[in-house]
């Protein structure tokens, strides 16, 4: 029972922080590509860091599809 709840509360914790992350990288893209009144380079800057970051995140969901979780 004790190890139902811990999985559970780690796929809550995972949930939340890929949700999170995701809304972080989509923000950071719709940031880049908006006509706002920031710096051009900041723009360009956090349009990389968000499409890395979906990178990133598409990497971690392939690599745990494959090997599974580390415990």
């Amino acid at each position: 029972m004790q190890q139902i709840l811990i999985m559970g509360i780690l796929a809550l914790v995972i949930l939340i922080g890929s949700i999170t992350y995701l809304g972080l990288a989509g923000v950071a893209v719709i940031y880049c590509l908006g006509g706002n009144d920031s710096p051009r380079n900041r723009r360009i800057f956090f349009g990389i860091l968000g499409v890395l970051m979906i990178y990133a995140f598409v990497c971690m969901c392939i690599h745990l599809a494959k090997y599974g979780w580390p415990l």
